[in-house]
């Protein structure tokens, strides 16, 4: 790994965490388009429900791999995409009281964009990015070095 470090002790400590995002992200994503399809959609007929399911998926998914794969490469402000991924979701879920879901399923869709965003500020998650925003830049500079004495020869 870039910087000395090693790639097993990187993972061991930062691999949960970030997974738990993941993990995070789809269920409020799930959790958002089921209640959707409950509420919002209940009186449409079901192939057309089904198709703003298929659409609410291709939409939310991409954001959120785009977001990680974003923060694995080093790119700052790509937390930021996560966070309105999670604000977005808990937005949406929060107005869906007045149709009266299931409560249970109603305070679990409301927390775990919270427990999204809660994680996005975590020490260990902070330490993250910022390890794998100098590990970018490092790289970098190592690019800029192999240019440079491929230009000298």
């Amino acid at each position: 790994m870039i910087g000395g470090g090693r790639m097993g002790e990187f993972l061991a400590r930062y691999f949960p965490i970030f997974m738990l995002t993941v993990l995070l992200g789809c269920f409020s994503a799930s959790l958002l388009l089921s209640l959707c399809g409950t509420t919002y959609w209940r009186g449409m007929a079901p192939a057309q429900r089904d198709d703003y399911l298929l659409l609410g998926l291709l939409l939310l998914i991409p954001l959120l791999v785009l977001g990680n794969l974003l923060i694995v490469r080093g790119v700052a402000w790509a937390v930021w995409l996560l966070a309105g991924y999670f604000l977005a979701c808990l937005l949406l879920v929060v107005p869906m009281i007045q149709y009266r879901p299931h409560q249970g399923v109603y305070l679990f869709a409301m927390l775990v964009p919270l427990l999204g965003l809660l994680l996005l500020n975590s020490r260990r998650y902070r330490e993250m990015r910022e390890r794998l925003l100098q590990i970018r830049h490092e790289r970098r500079r190592l690019q800029a070095a192999a240019k440079q004495s491929r230009k000298r020869r």
